[in-house]
């Protein structure tokens, strides 16, 4: 039964729990020392830029299928969410260039969680928040960025932070057809998770 981490991050205090989350994570993965430390920066810039940008907001981090359902696609993957309800970013496309910042600072983050992702998809909205979503598998590449046809995720969220959710999600492609499942376990918590 997987487990989802979901932390927090209203201080600076809380990047390191993201890092951490992300390690376990690739640990239940099976990913080897280097994507390891790839998921852990990500989810360490990730971290930052909530602080940096938005103030405060959460990181959900998880272990899942790859995103791109295809027959005979191997392992699993780290999948990191940052999400939170700041001012949002003007400029999604100059915030992915290296060398943009806002806060004078580097501004390689989103550029560098990009590089080092399997799969990596920004949303922005003005006033409303922004949600980064990284992927890591075994192998740099391993997801094709614009893999035709349907890309599928989602972010399940456990209740009053308990470390597994009575709800789940899943997919399965045969050839053409696309088959998506969503179930409510009801309860939270190991005992609705099984």
């Amino acid at each position: 039964m997987p487990r989802v981490r979901y932390v927090p991050v209203q201080d600076s205090t809380r990047v390191r729990d993201v890092r951490v989350a992300a390690e376990e994570a690739a640990a239940e993965a099976g990913l080897d020392e280097r994507r390891t430390a790839d998921a852990a920066l990500v989810a360490t810039e990730l971290a930052t830029n909530l602080l940096k940008h938005a103030q405060a907001g959460e990181v959900v981090v998880d272990v899942v299928d790859p995103p791109v359902p295809g027959e005979g696609r191997p392992g699993r993957v780290v999948q990191i969410t940052a999400l939170d309800h700041g001012p949002g970013i003007s400029d999604v496309d100059g915030a992915l260039r290296d060398g943009f910042s806002t806060t004078d600072s580097l501004g390689a983050g989103l550029g560098t969680c990009r590089r080092l992702a399997d799969d990596f998809a920004l949303h922005s909205a003005l006033g409303r928040g922004t949600v980064a979503v990284a992927r890591i598998g075994s192998a740099a590449g391993e997801v094709p960025a614009e893999a035709p046809g349907v890309r599928v995720g989602g972010v399940n969220v456990p209740f009053a932070g308990a470390d597994f959710s009575g709800d789940a999600w899943a997919w399965v492609r045969s050839g053409d057809r696309l088959t998506l499942m969503l179930a409510d376990g009801l309860g939270h918590g190991s005992e609705a998770a099984r």
